[in-house]
């Protein structure tokens, strides 16, 4: 991914694309006799971390597990995270006050589910235009019809000049 810039002329320094996505996020937490435990919407989500919409803000630097579901995603989205960022004062019309939570570990195939939300559109895009040219029919053994597919894949996206999770 090539230097973006973030509002106000910062340099953008998120590894990951971030898609606005409006779920009910899970937040728990406990520790030192205390649990914590909330339910808050998202403003958005990206493989590394998710912006909660909140009226009451999280300590940064606070450990969190967190949990949600996402449209079109089978399964469960659990990861462990900690605060990184609040916005107590939204700026200009439409902003948000809230907290950004870093994803530190995925709980199962999290990791997984996050990138099929942000890939399987172009992934799906990609397969029919494959399927349309009649290559897949000419390769019998399924496995190598599947490393053809992503060998056709990585080739496209090279030609194209992209990396993986392009904006």
């Amino acid at each position: 991914m090539g230097t973006r810039t973030g509002s106000k002329g910062q340099k953008e320094r998120r590894r990951f694309p971030r898609k606005e996505a409006k779920v009910k996020v899970r937040l728990s937490a406990s520790g030192s006799g205390r649990t914590f435990e909330a339910y808050v919407p998202s403003w958005d989500i990206s493989i590394g971390g998710v912006f909660c919409e909140s009226e009451f803000f999280v300590k940064s630097g606070t450990p969190l597990e967190v949990t949600f579901d996402l449209p079109d995603v089978a399964e469960t989205i659990r990861a462990r995270g900690k605060v990184i960022r609040q916005v107590r004062e939204p700026s200009g019309a439409g902003g948000r006050k809230g907290f950004a939570i870093q994803f530190t570990e995925y709980i199962g195939d999290a990791w997984l589910a996050l990138a099929g939300f942000f890939l399987a559109p172009e992934v799906r895009r990609f397969v029919t235009a494959y399927r349309k040219t009649g290559r897949h029919n000419r390769i019998r053994v399924e496995q190598e019809r599947m490393v053809d597919l992503i060998v056709a894949w990585e080739m496209n996206r090279f030609e194209a000049g992209r990396r993986f999770f392009t904006t």
